[in-house]
């Protein structure tokens, strides 16, 4: 088996994970809750504002979700509206980060202590990987 058939599986791992995970997070979204993202978006907003706009990234997500899994399948039948909603998740997941991980109520400059570093730098890490395979699954 060359390097080239196993970066061939790895990616499919990758992208059935990702449009799991993003299904799952749009799923939460439409149902009040979410991920990361949606957090970090419902607290850039008043809560009317802040939840309309979490449950328009919750359809987002979603959609981008179960194109990323249908992809597979049947290939890029849906033109650059996959790559469209791909770079929406990628920009607000971009927007989570600095909320959440720098800026928020339990982000870097909120709160530094060595038992805190050690859960931001994992919880950051989480964040990161998820933002690395959406780039790197979009291309």
């Amino acid at each position: 088996m060359g390097s080239k058939s196993i970066a061939s599986i790895g990616k499919v791992i990758l992208q059935i994970a990702l449009g799991a995970m993003l299904t799952v997070a749009g799923i939460w979204a439409l149902q009040g809750g979410g991920d990361a993202a949606v957090s970090a978006l419902k607290g850039l907003f008043d809560r009317d504002v802040g939840n309309v706009i979490a449950l328009i990234f919750g359809i987002v997500e979603l959609l981008a979700g179960i194109f990323l899994i249908l992809e597979l399948f049947i290939g890029d039948k849906f033109g650059s509206l996959g790559g469209i909603l791909s770079l929406i998740v990628i920009i607000v997941w971009c927007i989570a980060i600095v909320v959440i991980d720098f800026i928020g109520e339990g982000g870097l400059f909120n709160d530094f202590n060595t038992k805190h570093f050690l859960s931001w730098l994992y919880n950051f890490a989480c964040h990161a990987v998820v933002l690395g395979a959406l780039i790197y699954i979009k291309d």
